[in-house]
């Protein structure tokens, strides 16, 4: 292979470190790595097979346009990744104009069933009171990548749109940052990865495809409760990104102190970012959402089937999609326009057949959530504001929501007398008549609301979580 000049391999370098940025080119390709450029190609000379097969899976893509610009070709010229050591006539990747990267054995090791994130945007999530705060975070992110928000945790039931954000901010950052490195995974698909490495080995390799990105999203982040060792290395790959300047961004089905099986630090250091709570969708953005749901899929509905299905309370997205869904399928069915009481009846028998009563550990659940408490606080004699507000509003929703008596409902919560819980139930029932306020504190932040809006809000979300 002839050597091109010196003015070339500079070239070459200044393009390559421009399209990965200097962090990442001094990590990669800094001492340890030689380029050998001529016009057939190049050949990038690497110290490990390790560094080779993770070039070559993050950074092929940049290697070939960096030659191709420097070299002023019009096809993907060459590119060939060698050990140092090894024969040029031995490469552990090579990457041409007629084959694709034949990558080393080890990074051929991938996880069953990962997956690629759905085109979900941030411009397609409506927006509401009950989520607005989730959507400027993830906005912020995706428009001002590093400096924006370094940690963002979104919390709140199921189907309430926290992946569609995280799905917005991935898609986001790919289209608007190209240079960035964006990896999205579920709680699951982190564990049974970092559950592979240990069996399969080795773990670096792990390691270095989570802390070489500039953006880290986990979905569904309380998969990780009761695991130890998967959330003793999450914690070290949360660490190891913030304190370089990273972005991670996760979402959980209730507020991380409410997380009882996660380790102290774990959720010491993810309440330290911006946690925020997505609440069930009000009645305007119900509405909303059927309707955009609605047209994405071609279906015509009158302003009073709209008004109707947002009324009766369906209390997440999926659940909404759902009765899209039912209707679309009934239109089909009746070849015409659906009239006012066929979807009503339609919709109702659904709700009839999915509707189950929750029980008081639901309750607990999705108290601890909203409140930032622990079942031991619930259960304790606490006098602190917020444990009193929690520990009655856990009462009440019990008291209204399941079949217990006033006893029963006591003994469920630490063995409280049925007198405690009675008057809990009658002193909430008579604020709520008042439209009274209530204050409490997750952490540094209070937060104050009207208790009748917050009482709607946890009951719509509890029906949502048991249906």
């Amino acid at each position: 292979m002839n050597t091109l000049s010196a003015e070339r391999l500079d070239h070459l370098r200044t393009v390559l470190c421009e399209q990965l940025g200097a962090s990442r080119f001094r990590t990669w390709f800094g001492e340890t790595t030689e380029f050998r450029l001529s016009d057939c190609g190049l050949d990038v000379i690497v110290p490990s097979a390790f560094a080779g097969t993770w070039i070559a899976k993050n950074y092929m893509g940049a290697l070939v346009d960096s030659a191709r610009r420097t070299l002023e070709a019009t096809d993907p010229p060459e590119v060939r990744i060698i050990q140092r050591g090894e024969g040029a006539s031995t490469p552990l990747v090579e990457r041409n104009r007629a084959a694709r990267p034949r990558a080393h054995p080890l990074h051929d090791r991938r996880r069953p069933g990962e997956k690629t994130p759905q085109a979900r945007d941030l411009a397609s999530f409506v927006v509401g009171p009950c989520n607005r705060l989730a959507h400027a975070a993830a906005s912020a992110i995706v428009q001002d990548v590093g400096t924006a928000c370094k940690l963002l945790v979104l919390h709140g039931g199921c189907g309430l749109g926290k992946t569609h954000l995280l799905q917005g901010i991935w898609n986001g950052i790919r289209r608007s940052h190209a240079s960035l490195e964006c990896k999205y995974v579920s709680g699951e698909e982190f564990t049974n990865d970092y559950i592979f490495a240990v069996r399969a080995g080795p773990v670096d390799v792990f390691r270095a495809r989570y802390r070489s990105v500039d953006v880290l999203l986990i979905d569904d982040v309380h998969f990780l409760a009761n695991k130890k060792a998967t959330q003793e290395e999450f914690l070290h790959t949360f660490n190891a990104l913030t304190e370089s300047g990273m972005t991670v961004v996760v979402s959980c089905d209730r507020h991380p102190r409410a997380i009882t099986a996660f380790s102290e630090p774990l959720m010491d250091r993810l309440i330290s970012g911006l946690v925020v709570q997505i609440d069930p969708p009000n009645f305007e953005i119900r509405r909303a959402i059927l309707a955009q749901r609605a047209a994405a899929i071609g279906l015509v509905l009158d302003e009073a089937i709209l008004d109707h299905v947002a009324q009766r309370s369906l209390r997440n997205v999926r659940e909404l999609e759902g009765a899209v869904y039912t209707l679309c399928a009934l239109q089909s069915v009746t070849q015409g326009p659906i009239s006012n009481e066929l979807a009503a009846r339609a919709l109702d028998e659904a709700v009839v057949r999915t509707h189950r009563a929750p029980d008081p550990e639901s309750i607990e659940r999705l108290v601890m959530g909203r409140f930032g408490v622990t079942r031991e606080q619930l259960h304790s004699r606490s006098r602190d504001r917020t444990v009193v507000l929690a520990r009655g509003v856990a009462m009440l929703l019990a008291r209204r929501h399941t079949r217990l008596s006033f006893p029963e409902i006591g003994r469920a919560m630490g063995r409280k007398n049925h007198s405690t819980v009675l008057m809990a139930a009658q002193r909430l029932e008579r604020m709520i008549e008042g439209d009274e306020n209530v204050t409490w504190r997750i952490g540094a932040a209070d937060h104050n609301a009207s208790l009748r809006r917050l009482v709607e809000s946890l009951e719509q979300e509890l029906h949502a979580r048991d249906q």
